[in-house]
């Protein structure tokens, strides 16, 4: 039996466009928690995510409580998946990131394995995760939840929270204290940017692509 936790307030749009426009190392100037374990890693280099958690609890090989959370989650989610502490068996891959793009989902971010890291690379799709494997989980349906809180990385992640992240790692924030720091982390952008066109101009070189 999944347990399915009541639906949720989503971060408002005019907050998710804002932080488009930082990355979690500008968070981490700011804040020193929210941050997952660093070995949840982006599969592959220039994945980057920024949504709304949809939280999903799944049991070793049982990946059930993925199916529920496709039926209930919504364009901008960014699917959070505890694992239990599983590695062996991967709760996502090419398959699923079909499904997960169709319905615009804004990223997938598990705390245990995925597979089909080179699919996800050519179809672009956002994805965070412990590690890789080529077993497959199962649609059990015996156990799991969605819509209810979970521990990714060692942090506490709520429906509805921030999730902010890209190569150099995931960060999650409660939405009124993403609201109260981010005018902060446009200012410190704003300033990085003068520092950065002044140092490759100086060079005589264009701005490098990875900052657009």
């Amino acid at each position: 039996m999944i347990d399915v936790g009541p639906d949720f307030a989503r971060v408002n749009a005019e907050l998710i466009d804002a932080y488009r426009l930082t990355a979690p190392a500008n968070v981490g100037h700011v804040l020193d928690h929210g941050f997952a374990d660093p070995c949840i890693r982006p599969v592959y280099r220039g994945a980057r995510a920024v949504g709304s958690a949809f939280t999903v609890q799944i049991e070793s090989m049982d990946v059930a409580a993925i199916s529920k959370a496709y039926e209930l989650a919504g364009p901008g989610d960014v699917l959070v998946v505890a694992a239990g502490g599983d590695r062996k068996f991967a709760c996502a891959g090419e398959m699923s990131t079909f499904r997960s793009i169709r319905m615009g989902l804004a990223g997938l971010v598990v705390d245990g394995s995925v597979t089909d890291v080179r699919e996800m690379e050519v179809m672009n799709f956002p994805c965070f995760a412990r590690h890789i494997t080529p077993l497959v989980g199962r649609r059990i349906g015996e156990k799991g939840s969605v819509r209810q809180p979970v521990i990714i990385g060692g942090v506490l992640v709520r429906p509805g929270d921030l999730v902010l992240a890209d190569d150099n790692g995931v960060v999650f924030l409660d939405p009124a204290e993403a609201t109260r720091i981010i005018d902060e982390l446009l200012e410190k952008e704003r300033k990085e940017d003068e520092l950065r066109k002044a140092f490759w101009s100086e060079r005589g070189q264009a701005v490098p692509v990875i900052y657009s």
